[in-house]
């Protein structure tokens, strides 16, 4: 008889989400993920697979969950300009806690998208996933909810300076900076 897991996945795999999102998917090794998970290299493979498997698996969670939230975060305001202004708030205020992991999906694509076909196929769905949501946050304010291809460009262009953004965040670039470019990005709307 099989002995019953002894751990939670849904943590183990927030912990290894962690990692991958801090160290990126050449700078964490397994003996990484065994010792922020707790676990051995054999339950680790048993629950999610490969280092690849998990990589990919933490990019799904951070899909779901976290852009989740930014939507969430992007969609409250009855304006457009103001739900650019919620969305850039939501990604200055960790800054300003000390944060400067960024965006795990910018981090993925720089580091790893390039040499892995699904981590790419995962980028370019969660890019398409912004622009779509920015075109849907813009839609709501004219000129943008009458003039769909405006619209567009307009929300390609703010998903290219957040996503910009993020990476500056990660980068490093001081936050009186990272507010300037917040404020350029919100006066184009």
């Amino acid at each position: 008889m099989a002995r019953p897991r002894e751990f939670d996945p849904k943590t183990a795999l927030d912990r290894i989400q962690r990692a991958f999102w801090e160290k990126g998917y050449h700078g964490t090794s397994m003996q990484d993920l065994e010792r922020i998970t707790e676990l051995k290299k054999q339950s680790l493979y048993r629950e999610f697979g490969n280092k690849d498997a998990m990589y990919a698996r933490a990019l799904k969670l951070y899909h779901e969950r976290d852009i989740t939230h930014l939507a969430q975060v992007i969609c409250k305001a009855p304006d457009a300009k103001q739900r650019f202004v919620d969305l850039f708030e939501a990604v200055l205020e960790p800054v300003r806690n000390g944060d400067r992991s960024g965006c795990f999906l910018c981090n993925s694509a720089i580091e790893h998208a390039h040499d892995d076909p699904q981590i790419q196929l995962n980028a370019q769905e969660g890019i398409k996933s912004t622009q779509d949501l920015f075109n849907t946050a813009l839609a709501v304010s004219e000129p943008y909810k009458s003039d769909a291809a405006l619209r567009k460009q307009k929300a390609n262009l703010l998903a290219a300076g957040y996503f910009g953004l993020r990476v500056m965040v990660r980068g490093g670039t001081p936050l009186e900076e990272l507010e300037e470019t917040v404020s350029v990005l919100v006066s184009t709307i």
